[in-house]
């Protein structure tokens, strides 16, 4: 939800999967993120891990975009149709797209889904994704996620606040701290939230693979 400058609101646009979420299955955890600063869009999830999944890689560089419930079907040589579909589809900043698979760790070791997961990795054309790879809760950093969950969370624009943050870019030479970013913008928590926003542009980077915390050093993207 976003409220417009008329005081009204505009509800997010949900994006339409090729298989619906279970949102309020009891079994496992399910629901929706919505997306972007301006809260363009929702998309679902599945489970806890893959929530956890997709804060992650929305918050790393070099992702340009994300697809869920991305629906893969092949022709066997007995003519019999088969599918499934890709908890997600990575469009990466250089092109290349990885399809990914979210499973729970003990499902990934068990022998029958290793098969299952392989066989139906090596029918994935390249016109359908350069790699294929899977994830689950063990792979994830939980620095990375500490990290990502801010980063959503402070994602909404502040102007003038963001304006004080973008101003010091240009001044910054080598490690600074956070702390002393934050002083020096002068609005407080507001401009805690700017730099942490200019984290998720990826303007500036975390010297080291530490949470983000006023303590913290970061220093301009080597990237940008």
């Amino acid at each position: 939800m976003m409220k417009m400058p008329d005081g009204g609101i505009t509800m997010p646009e949900r994006v339409q999967l090729a298989r619906k979420t279970a949102v309020g299955a009891r079994e496992h955890q399910s629901g929706q993120v919505t997306m972007d600063p301006d809260e363009g869009y929702t998309m679902g999830y599945d489970s806890n891990t893959e929530m956890k999944w997709k804060l992650v890689l929305l918050a790393r560089p070099g992702v340009a975009w994300i697809e869920s419930q991305v629906k893969f079907q092949w022709l066997d040589t007995d003519g019999k149709k088969g599918e499934h579909f890709f908890d997600f589809r990575v469009l990466m900043a250089d092109g290349q797209r990885v399809a990914i698979m979210v499973k729970s760790e003990y499902r990934r070791n068990q022998p029958k889904v290793q098969d299952e997961l392989a066989e139906i990795a090596a029918r994935v054309p390249r016109s359908f994704a350069d790699q294929v790879v899977v994830m689950t809760e063990r792979d994830i950093d939980p620095v990375e996620y500490f990290n990502a969950e801010m980063m959503h969370e402070m994602r909404r624009p502040d102007p003038d606040a963001d304006a004080g943050a973008r101003r010091l870019l240009g001044e910054i030479v080598g490690a600074v701290r956070i702390q002393d970013l934050v002083d020096a913008i002068g609005l407080g928590p507001r401009g805690f939230r700017a730099v942490v926003r200019l984290l998720r542009s990826h303007e500036l980077e975390l010297t080291l693979n530490v949470r983000i915390t006023h303590e913290a050093y970061v220093r301009r993207s080597m990237s940008k």
